[in-house]
């Protein structure tokens, strides 16, 4: 053995290490996961397992086990343009009742199949000639072809994506009085996150195999690195955590598939003026708004009329979404017990879970968006008044 070959291990990479056993654990939980999504929970489960593998790569590199263990390397490790396609799937899986893996969706990992087969090419011909992976003259162009692919692909799949966490969004907001448990926000966040993270990577790697393949070291570019490949490392089981802890969230399967309107544009100006005192009534007499998790479906089915119809009239002559609606009679509610000192002797949280609310945070940011103030900032200024 060459006494010049050892093996690295520092403290940074071992966390790294440490990082990627820690994805590989989660990734299983996830795969065996009954609960929640169980088309979700096998999507993020390969996810992690791809992003993994691909870390994997990096430290049998950084560890010298390359050097070590020379067929280590006899073994494809990268499926980066497979992590686009996959989150995209992740996120329909949530925001389209219906979605399955069919055939045609399958095409998509067809840059996939590409990759994989220059991999073999290249590892092939390391194996033939005697030569490490990295120091086959084709890897000079394979492995930024891949790259750019990769960038490619992760900006198109993750902004297709984020489109469809924003249309989910604002079918929520049609459907439901109170967003916890319903809204994406928390895979909208981690997707934005994710693709900053790979334009940045992106181009440095490329940048970093350059140097590595004309034997230039440089301090602040191996730093660099380590720092950005322990971000990934934690920012990818951060996923995995966010996936296994709120993918569980309500499957809204039922209610989305109702959302589709119907054509109502031609009611006659009397039965729209009917409904909307219908509503009213509903909710001014009969308080509907108490029912902390009032839903459009359920709304209508006590005016016995089809939620379709129920959203037509709020949204087009009342300008307004279920859910603004519900949560106005909810505030006015709270603000009148205030205003008329209905209130004596309880706390601003009681009076929210009196006036429909389920929560003491869902009250907060609902009444901040009302009102431009939080409630305890309206309760001074209307007691200094």
């Amino acid at each position: 053995m060459d006494n010049h070959i050892y093996f690295n291990l520092n403290p940074i990479n071992f966390l790294i290490i440490s990082g990627i056993l820690q994805i590989f654990i989660l990734s299983g939980v996830l795969f065996v996961r009954n609960e929640g999504h169980y088309l979700s929970n096998r999507l993020l489960s390969l996810l992690l397992v791809l992003v993994n593998s691909y870390l994997t790569y990096l430290m049998i590199l950084d560890l010298n086990l390359d050097n070590l263990f020379p067929w280590l390397l006899w073994f494809p490790y990268s499926y980066l343009l497979a992590i686009g396609p996959l989150i995209y799937f992740y996120t329909l899986s949530f925001t389209q009742p219906d979605f399955i893996l069919s055939e045609k969706v399958m095409v998509h990992f067809l840059p996939l199949g590409i990759e994989l087969a220059l991999q073999v090419f290249q590892i092939s011909w390391a194996i033939s000639t005697n030569e490490m992976y990295y120091n086959v003259f084709s890897d000079a162009f394979i492995s930024p072809l891949i790259y750019f692919g990769t960038s490619v692909s992760i900006f198109i799949y993750l902004k297709k994506s984020l489109i469809a966490i924003q249309n989910h969004e604002q079918a929520v907001v049609h459907q439901f009085s109170e967003m916890r448990k319903k809204t994406l926000d928390w895979l909208f966040a981690l997707i934005s996150y994710y693709r900053l993270f790979w334009f940045v990577w992106i181009p440095f790697a490329v940048v970093f195999l350059t140097l590595f393949r004309g034997q230039i070291q440089n301090v602040f570019t191996i730093i660099s690195a380590y720092l950005l490949l322990l971000f990934l490392t934690y920012l990818t089981y951060w996923i995995g955590l966010q996936g296994l802890l709120k993918g569980s969230a309500m499957n809204l399967g039922d209610f989305l598939k109702s959302a589709k309107k119907g054509s109502y544009d031609h009611l006659p100006e009397n039965e729209i003026e009917g409904l909307i005192i219908v509503v009213k009534t509903a909710m001014e007499e009969h308080k509907a708004y108490l029912n902390p998790s009032l839903s459009l479906k359920e709304f209508a089915g006590m005016l016995d009329r089809e939620p379709n119809l129920i959203s037509f009239i709020l949204n087009r002559h009342l300008q307004k979404t279920f859910y603004e609606l519900v949560n106005t009679y909810r505030i006015n509610a709270v603000k009148e017990m205030l205003s008329q000192n209905k209130a004596e002797g309880l706390t601003l949280l009681a009076i929210a879970l009196e006036c429909g609310f389920n929560s003491k945070t869902s009250f907060n940011r609902v009444f901040k968006e009302m009102n431009g103030v939080t409630p305890s900032q309206y309760l001074k200024k209307i007691s200094n008044n």
